[in-house]
Protein backbone atom coordinates (compact mmCIF):
# COMPACT_ATOMS: atom_id res chain seq x y z
CA UNK A 1 0.00 0.00 0.00
CA UNK A 2 1.57 3.43 -0.75
CA UNK A 3 1.62 6.55 1.35
CA UNK A 4 -1.31 7.53 -0.94
CA UNK A 5 -3.19 4.84 -0.17
CA UNK A 6 -2.87 5.66 3.59
CA UNK A 7 -3.67 9.01 3.27
CA UNK A 8 -6.31 8.51 1.17
CA UNK A 9 -7.80 5.78 3.89
CA UNK A 10 -7.06 8.26 6.63
CA UNK A 11 -8.88 10.98 4.95
CA UNK A 12 -12.19 8.89 4.22
CA UNK A 13 -12.62 6.93 7.87
CA UNK A 14 -10.64 9.55 10.43
CA UNK A 15 -13.93 11.52 10.32
CA UNK A 16 -16.03 8.37 10.52
CA UNK A 17 -14.10 6.68 13.41
CA UNK A 18 -13.92 9.99 15.43
CA UNK A 19 -17.48 10.98 15.27
CA UNK A 20 -18.73 7.65 16.02
CA UNK A 21 -16.09 7.79 19.37
CA UNK A 22 -17.90 11.04 20.24
CA UNK A 23 -21.41 9.92 20.16
CA UNK A 24 -20.65 6.52 21.82
CA UNK A 25 -18.85 7.99 24.37
CA UNK A 26 -21.42 11.06 25.03
CA UNK A 27 -24.36 8.61 25.18
CA UNK A 28 -22.52 6.40 27.47
CA UNK A 29 -21.75 9.86 29.73
CA UNK A 30 -25.38 10.85 29.69
CA UNK A 31 -26.43 7.34 30.42
CA UNK A 32 -24.03 6.61 33.17
CA UNK A 33 -22.54 9.58 34.89
CA UNK A 34 -25.09 12.64 34.28
CA UNK A 35 -26.77 13.36 36.99
CA UNK A 36 -29.35 16.04 36.70
CA UNK A 37 -30.13 17.48 40.55
CA UNK A 38 -26.37 17.61 42.55
CA UNK A 39 -26.71 16.66 46.59
CA UNK A 40 -25.49 18.55 49.18
CA UNK A 41 -22.08 17.19 50.22
CA UNK A 42 -21.05 15.73 53.51
CA UNK A 43 -20.11 18.65 55.89
CA UNK A 44 -21.69 21.19 53.48
CA UNK A 45 -21.18 23.40 50.73
CA UNK A 46 -17.53 24.35 50.51
CA UNK A 47 -16.45 28.27 49.92
CA UNK A 48 -16.03 29.23 46.07
CA UNK A 49 -14.92 32.40 44.77
CA UNK A 50 -15.49 33.69 41.22
CA UNK A 51 -12.92 35.50 39.31
CA UNK A 52 -14.44 37.70 36.35
CA UNK A 53 -11.87 39.03 34.44
CA UNK A 54 -12.60 42.38 32.64
CA UNK A 55 -11.31 44.93 30.04
CA UNK A 56 -13.79 47.16 28.50
CA UNK A 57 -16.71 45.31 29.24
CA UNK A 58 -19.03 48.19 30.25
CA UNK A 59 -21.37 46.34 27.80
CA UNK A 60 -22.13 43.53 29.11
CA UNK A 61 -20.48 43.10 32.94
CA UNK A 62 -23.61 44.17 34.68
CA UNK A 63 -25.71 41.44 33.62
CA UNK A 64 -22.82 39.21 34.26
CA UNK A 65 -22.95 40.52 38.37
CA UNK A 66 -26.71 40.35 38.30
CA UNK A 67 -26.51 36.83 37.43
CA UNK A 68 -23.84 35.76 40.05
CA UNK A 69 -25.68 37.87 42.72
CA UNK A 70 -28.52 35.50 42.09
CA UNK A 71 -26.29 32.29 41.96
CA UNK A 72 -27.74 29.91 44.60
CA UNK A 73 -24.99 29.25 46.51
CA UNK A 74 -24.49 29.67 50.37
CA UNK A 75 -20.37 30.87 50.47
CA UNK A 76 -19.81 32.83 47.75
CA UNK A 77 -16.80 35.47 46.73
CA UNK A 78 -17.27 37.61 43.32
CA UNK A 79 -14.55 39.39 42.26
CA UNK A 80 -14.53 41.62 39.53
CA UNK A 81 -10.96 41.93 37.94
CA UNK A 82 -10.60 44.80 35.58
CA UNK A 83 -7.51 44.80 33.66
CA UNK A 84 -6.71 48.70 33.17
CA UNK A 85 -10.26 49.20 30.87
CA UNK A 86 -10.63 52.57 29.15
CA UNK A 87 -14.58 52.24 29.35
CA UNK A 88 -16.86 52.47 32.07
CA UNK A 89 -16.49 48.87 33.47
CA UNK A 90 -15.70 49.51 36.66
CA UNK A 91 -18.56 52.09 37.09
CA UNK A 92 -21.02 49.70 35.38
CA UNK A 93 -19.71 46.52 37.51
CA UNK A 94 -20.18 48.57 40.88
CA UNK A 95 -23.41 50.06 40.19
CA UNK A 96 -24.60 46.02 39.77
CA UNK A 97 -23.17 44.80 42.57
CA UNK A 98 -25.14 47.64 45.20
CA UNK A 99 -24.11 46.97 48.95
CA UNK A 100 -23.80 42.75 48.39
CA UNK A 101 -20.70 42.38 50.36
CA UNK A 102 -20.10 39.10 48.04
CA UNK A 103 -18.65 41.15 45.11
CA UNK A 104 -15.88 43.35 45.27
CA UNK A 105 -13.90 45.18 42.13
CA UNK A 106 -10.44 45.20 41.73
CA UNK A 107 -9.08 48.23 39.97
CA UNK A 108 -5.49 48.88 39.92
CA UNK A 109 -5.79 50.86 36.63
CA UNK A 110 -3.07 48.44 35.19
CA UNK A 111 -3.53 46.45 31.67
CA UNK A 112 -1.34 43.29 32.23
CA UNK A 113 -3.60 40.93 30.42
CA UNK A 114 -6.21 38.44 30.88
CA UNK A 115 -3.83 35.37 31.91
CA UNK A 116 -1.69 37.38 34.66
CA UNK A 117 -5.15 39.17 35.85
CA UNK A 118 -6.49 35.78 36.71
CA UNK A 119 -3.54 34.43 38.63
CA UNK A 120 -3.32 37.62 40.69
CA UNK A 121 -7.18 36.59 41.40
CA UNK A 122 -6.22 33.01 42.12
CA UNK A 123 -3.55 34.40 44.74
CA UNK A 124 -6.55 37.12 46.36
CA UNK A 125 -9.28 34.27 46.55
CA UNK A 126 -10.30 33.74 49.89
CA UNK A 127 -11.62 29.92 49.36
CA UNK A 128 -9.74 26.70 48.16
CA UNK A 129 -12.60 26.77 45.16
CA UNK A 130 -11.97 29.05 42.87
CA UNK A 131 -14.38 29.45 39.89
CA UNK A 132 -13.61 31.19 36.73
CA UNK A 133 -15.99 33.04 33.98
CA UNK A 134 -16.10 35.68 31.30
CA UNK A 135 -17.29 38.96 32.11
CA UNK A 136 -20.31 38.49 28.80
CA UNK A 137 -21.68 35.45 30.41
CA UNK A 138 -24.90 35.03 32.43
CA UNK A 139 -24.41 31.84 34.97
CA UNK A 140 -27.20 29.62 35.40
CA UNK A 141 -28.53 29.86 39.25
CA UNK A 142 -27.44 25.91 40.11
CA UNK A 143 -24.11 26.22 37.85
CA UNK A 144 -21.83 26.25 40.98
CA UNK A 145 -23.37 23.21 43.04
CA UNK A 146 -23.09 21.23 40.13
CA UNK A 147 -19.32 21.87 39.94
CA UNK A 148 -18.73 21.83 43.34
CA UNK A 149 -20.71 18.39 43.43
CA UNK A 150 -18.24 16.79 40.58
CA UNK A 151 -15.13 18.32 41.61
CA UNK A 152 -15.71 16.83 45.27
CA UNK A 153 -16.14 13.42 43.78
CA UNK A 154 -12.26 12.78 44.20
CA UNK A 155 -9.56 14.71 45.54
CA UNK A 156 -7.68 14.12 42.33
CA UNK A 157 -9.92 16.73 40.66
CA UNK A 158 -7.91 19.60 39.86
CA UNK A 159 -10.64 21.41 37.54
CA UNK A 160 -13.96 20.80 35.94
CA UNK A 161 -15.26 22.84 32.93
CA UNK A 162 -19.11 23.99 32.72
CA UNK A 163 -21.71 23.61 29.64
CA UNK A 164 -21.36 26.75 27.75
CA UNK A 165 -25.02 28.11 25.82
CA UNK A 166 -25.11 30.37 23.20
CA UNK A 167 -27.53 33.72 24.20
CA UNK A 168 -27.36 36.16 20.95
CA UNK A 169 -28.91 33.79 18.84
CA UNK A 170 -30.10 35.87 16.49
CA UNK A 171 -27.91 35.65 13.28
CA UNK A 172 -27.20 32.35 11.02
CA UNK A 173 -23.44 32.23 12.33
CA UNK A 174 -24.40 32.38 16.25
CA UNK A 175 -27.08 29.40 15.14
CA UNK A 176 -24.37 27.58 13.93
CA UNK A 177 -22.21 27.72 16.96
CA UNK A 178 -25.21 26.48 18.95
CA UNK A 179 -25.34 23.29 16.90
CA UNK A 180 -20.96 23.14 16.98
CA UNK A 181 -21.18 23.74 21.15
CA UNK A 182 -23.68 20.83 21.32
CA UNK A 183 -22.28 18.15 18.44
CA UNK A 184 -18.20 18.87 18.94
CA UNK A 185 -18.03 20.11 22.40
CA UNK A 186 -20.75 18.61 24.98
CA UNK A 187 -20.46 15.24 23.01
CA UNK A 188 -16.30 15.61 22.69
CA UNK A 189 -16.12 16.70 26.56
CA UNK A 190 -18.29 14.11 27.61
CA UNK A 191 -16.49 11.48 25.84
CA UNK A 192 -13.36 12.54 27.65
CA UNK A 193 -15.02 12.99 30.60
CA UNK A 194 -15.41 9.18 31.15
CA UNK A 195 -11.61 8.88 31.39
CA UNK A 196 -11.68 11.91 33.89
CA UNK A 197 -9.34 13.68 31.31
CA UNK A 198 -10.93 16.86 29.95
CA UNK A 199 -8.39 18.53 27.41
CA UNK A 200 -9.98 22.28 27.83
CA UNK A 201 -11.61 23.66 30.73
CA UNK A 202 -12.34 26.85 29.38
CA UNK A 203 -12.43 30.24 30.80
CA UNK A 204 -16.13 30.96 29.94
CA UNK A 205 -16.29 28.56 32.50
CA UNK A 206 -14.39 26.03 34.61
CA UNK A 207 -14.60 25.35 38.47
CA UNK A 208 -10.62 24.72 40.08
CA UNK A 209 -8.52 23.73 43.15
CA UNK A 210 -6.56 27.05 44.06
CA UNK A 211 -3.88 25.61 44.88
CA UNK A 212 -3.34 22.55 42.09
CA UNK A 213 -2.94 25.88 39.39
CA UNK A 214 -0.28 28.01 41.83
CA UNK A 215 1.52 24.66 42.33
CA UNK A 216 1.74 24.38 38.03
CA UNK A 217 2.52 28.22 37.70
CA UNK A 218 -1.26 29.40 36.87
CA UNK A 219 -1.65 30.86 33.27
CA UNK A 220 0.45 31.37 31.02
CA UNK A 221 0.53 34.97 29.86
CA UNK A 222 2.25 34.15 26.26
CA UNK A 223 -0.13 31.74 24.95
CA UNK A 224 -3.48 32.75 23.08
CA UNK A 225 -5.01 30.32 24.57
CA UNK A 226 -4.22 30.12 28.34
CA UNK A 227 -7.07 27.79 29.23
CA UNK A 228 -6.47 25.11 27.10
CA UNK A 229 -2.17 24.92 28.43
CA UNK A 230 -3.02 25.27 31.72
CA UNK A 231 -5.41 21.86 31.64
CA UNK A 232 -2.80 20.33 29.43
CA UNK A 233 -0.57 21.44 32.73
CA UNK A 234 -2.83 20.06 35.16
CA UNK A 235 -3.16 17.00 33.40
CA UNK A 236 0.64 16.64 32.95
CA UNK A 237 1.06 16.85 36.72
CA UNK A 238 -1.19 13.72 37.78
CA UNK A 239 -4.43 15.59 38.19
CA UNK A 240 -8.00 14.80 36.27
CA UNK A 241 -10.16 16.91 34.67
CA UNK A 242 -14.02 16.86 34.48
CA UNK A 243 -17.24 17.81 32.77
CA UNK A 244 -20.36 19.55 34.47
CA UNK A 245 -22.83 19.73 31.71
CA UNK A 246 -25.49 21.08 34.07
CA UNK A 247 -23.43 23.73 34.77
CA UNK A 248 -25.15 26.26 32.01
CA UNK A 249 -23.55 29.44 31.38
CA UNK A 250 -25.10 31.58 28.54
CA UNK A 251 -22.30 33.35 26.66
CA UNK A 252 -22.47 35.74 23.34
CA UNK A 253 -20.89 34.72 20.56
CA UNK A 254 -18.75 35.90 17.19
CA UNK A 255 -22.24 36.84 14.86
CA UNK A 256 -19.94 38.39 11.69
CA UNK A 257 -17.66 36.58 9.60
CA UNK A 258 -14.77 38.83 10.79
CA UNK A 259 -15.44 38.10 14.42
CA UNK A 260 -15.46 34.59 14.16
CA UNK A 261 -12.37 34.40 12.21
CA UNK A 262 -10.67 36.04 14.80
CA UNK A 263 -12.52 33.85 17.43
CA UNK A 264 -10.83 30.93 15.45
CA UNK A 265 -7.66 31.65 14.37
CA UNK A 266 -7.10 32.66 17.99
CA UNK A 267 -8.35 28.91 19.05
CA UNK A 268 -6.29 27.22 15.95
CA UNK A 269 -3.04 29.66 17.22
CA UNK A 270 -3.05 28.40 20.72
CA UNK A 271 -3.95 24.67 19.63
CA UNK A 272 -0.71 24.88 17.84
CA UNK A 273 1.41 26.50 20.38
CA UNK A 274 0.09 23.82 22.93
CA UNK A 275 1.22 21.01 20.55
CA UNK A 276 4.55 22.34 20.27
CA UNK A 277 5.39 23.91 23.69
CA UNK A 278 3.51 20.09 25.22
CA UNK A 279 4.43 17.60 22.57
CA UNK A 280 7.44 16.50 24.17
CA UNK A 281 6.40 15.94 27.52
CA UNK A 282 3.06 14.67 26.58
CA UNK A 283 5.02 12.17 24.53
CA UNK A 284 6.65 10.25 27.32
CA UNK A 285 5.49 7.24 28.80
CA UNK A 286 4.31 8.41 32.27
CA UNK A 287 1.77 10.63 30.38
CA UNK A 288 0.18 7.86 27.97
CA UNK A 289 -3.03 8.85 29.65
CA UNK A 290 -3.07 12.23 27.79
CA UNK A 291 -1.94 10.50 24.31
CA UNK A 292 -5.82 10.00 23.41
CA UNK A 293 -6.09 13.91 24.00
CA UNK A 294 -2.76 14.65 21.92
CA UNK A 295 -3.10 12.11 19.04
CA UNK A 296 -6.68 13.72 18.61
CA UNK A 297 -5.84 17.28 18.72
CA UNK A 298 -2.79 16.22 15.87
CA UNK A 299 -4.68 14.62 13.57
CA UNK A 300 -7.02 17.02 13.64
CA UNK A 301 -4.79 19.12 12.06
CA UNK A 302 -3.38 16.58 9.88
CA UNK A 303 -6.85 15.72 8.53
CA UNK A 304 -7.53 19.05 8.16
CA UNK A 305 -4.50 19.54 5.60
CA UNK A 306 -4.87 16.58 3.84
CA UNK A 307 -8.69 17.08 3.30
CA UNK A 308 -7.55 20.91 1.82
CA UNK A 309 -5.11 19.32 -0.73
CA UNK A 310 -7.17 16.67 -1.80
CA UNK A 311 -10.18 19.10 -2.63
CA UNK A 312 -7.88 21.71 -4.30
CA UNK A 313 -6.56 18.09 -6.49
CA UNK A 314 -10.13 17.12 -7.15
CA UNK A 315 -11.02 20.42 -8.35
CA UNK A 316 -8.12 20.75 -10.95
CA UNK A 317 -8.88 17.53 -12.10
CA UNK A 318 -11.87 17.49 -12.59
CA UNK A 319 -11.24 20.91 -14.58
CA UNK A 320 -8.49 18.99 -16.86
CA UNK A 321 -10.71 15.76 -16.92
CA UNK A 322 -14.44 16.55 -16.54
CA UNK A 323 -15.05 13.18 -17.02
CA UNK A 324 -12.87 11.35 -15.22
CA UNK A 325 -14.97 9.10 -12.17
CA UNK A 326 -12.61 9.89 -9.12
CA UNK A 327 -14.03 13.60 -8.67
CA UNK A 328 -17.20 11.87 -8.82
CA UNK A 329 -16.41 9.55 -5.77
CA UNK A 330 -14.68 12.31 -4.10
CA UNK A 331 -18.32 13.77 -3.99
CA UNK A 332 -19.97 10.89 -3.02
CA UNK A 333 -17.41 10.95 -0.38
CA UNK A 334 -18.57 14.65 1.01
CA UNK A 335 -21.53 13.28 1.06
CA UNK A 336 -21.15 10.70 3.34
CA UNK A 337 -18.85 12.83 5.74
CA UNK A 338 -21.99 15.67 5.52
CA UNK A 339 -24.20 12.18 6.83
CA UNK A 340 -22.01 11.90 9.57
CA UNK A 341 -21.78 15.28 10.48
CA UNK A 342 -25.91 15.36 10.42
CA UNK A 343 -25.72 12.12 12.94
CA UNK A 344 -23.79 13.35 15.06
CA UNK A 345 -25.80 16.58 15.50
CA UNK A 346 -29.02 14.44 16.24
CA UNK A 347 -27.54 12.87 18.64
CA UNK A 348 -26.38 15.90 20.24
CA UNK A 349 -29.43 16.79 20.08
CA UNK A 350 -30.83 14.02 21.72
CA UNK A 351 -28.39 13.83 24.40
CA UNK A 352 -28.66 18.15 24.84
CA UNK A 353 -32.42 18.44 24.58
CA UNK A 354 -33.27 18.36 28.12
CA UNK A 355 -30.60 21.52 28.75
CA UNK A 356 -31.29 22.98 25.59
CA UNK A 357 -34.87 22.75 23.84
CA UNK A 358 -34.25 25.16 21.50
CA UNK A 359 -31.19 23.16 19.47
CA UNK A 360 -34.06 21.69 17.52
CA UNK A 361 -34.43 24.76 15.79
CA UNK A 362 -31.25 25.24 14.80
CA UNK A 363 -31.24 22.32 13.08
CA UNK A 364 -32.93 23.64 10.40
CA UNK A 365 -29.26 24.87 9.23
CA UNK A 366 -28.16 21.15 9.34
CA UNK A 367 -27.37 21.42 5.41
CA UNK A 368 -25.07 24.67 5.84
CA UNK A 369 -23.37 23.57 8.72
CA UNK A 370 -20.74 20.88 7.51
CA UNK A 371 -19.96 23.45 4.84
CA UNK A 372 -19.45 26.57 6.14
CA UNK A 373 -18.53 26.41 9.67
CA UNK A 374 -15.84 23.91 8.63
CA UNK A 375 -14.77 25.60 5.90
CA UNK A 376 -14.06 28.49 8.07
CA UNK A 377 -12.43 26.44 10.78
CA UNK A 378 -10.17 24.42 8.55
CA UNK A 379 -9.05 27.64 6.93
CA UNK A 380 -8.05 28.72 10.46
CA UNK A 381 -6.03 25.73 10.98
CA UNK A 382 -4.29 26.23 7.92
CA UNK A 383 -3.50 29.45 8.62
CA UNK A 384 -3.00 29.75 12.23
CA UNK A 385 -2.27 26.45 13.66
CA UNK A 386 0.47 25.75 11.45
CA UNK A 387 1.90 29.02 13.00
CA UNK A 388 1.56 28.00 16.22
CA UNK A 389 3.45 24.70 15.76
CA UNK A 390 5.87 26.02 14.48
CA UNK A 391 6.54 28.84 15.80
CA UNK A 392 5.36 28.14 19.35
CA UNK A 393 3.88 30.96 21.84
CA UNK A 394 5.08 34.81 20.99
CA UNK A 395 7.78 36.55 23.32
CA UNK A 396 4.91 39.15 24.32
CA UNK A 397 2.09 38.41 26.07
CA UNK A 398 -1.20 38.61 24.83
CA UNK A 399 -4.09 41.37 24.37
CA UNK A 400 -7.41 41.57 24.72
CA UNK A 401 -9.05 41.08 21.06
CA UNK A 402 -12.45 40.55 20.76
CA UNK A 403 -14.89 43.41 21.31
CA UNK A 404 -18.27 43.17 22.78
CA UNK A 405 -21.75 43.98 22.40
CA UNK A 406 -24.60 44.72 24.46
CA UNK A 407 -26.67 42.22 22.38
Amino acid sequence: MSVLDVLLLFLAFYPVVTGAAWMAGGAAFRLLDEKPAPTVPEGGWPGVTVLVPAYNEEQVVARCVRALRAVDYPELEILVLNDGSKDGTVAAARAAAGDDPRVCVVDDGVNVGKADRLNDGMRRARHALVLVTDADTHLHPDAVQHLVARILRSPRYAAVAGSPRVTNRGSVLATMQMLETASLIGLMRRTHALAGRVGTVAGVLGLFRRDAVLEVGGYDPTMATEDIELTWRLLEAGHLTGFAPHALVGMQVPHTLRGIWAQRTRWARGQGEVLRTHGRTVARPRHRAMWPIAVEALLSYVWVLTMLAATVWGVVHWIGHPGDTKFRWMIAWGVGIAVVAMLQIAVAVAVEFRLDPRLLYACLLLPLYPLAHWTINALAALTSQTRGLLRGPRERRVVWDLPRSAG
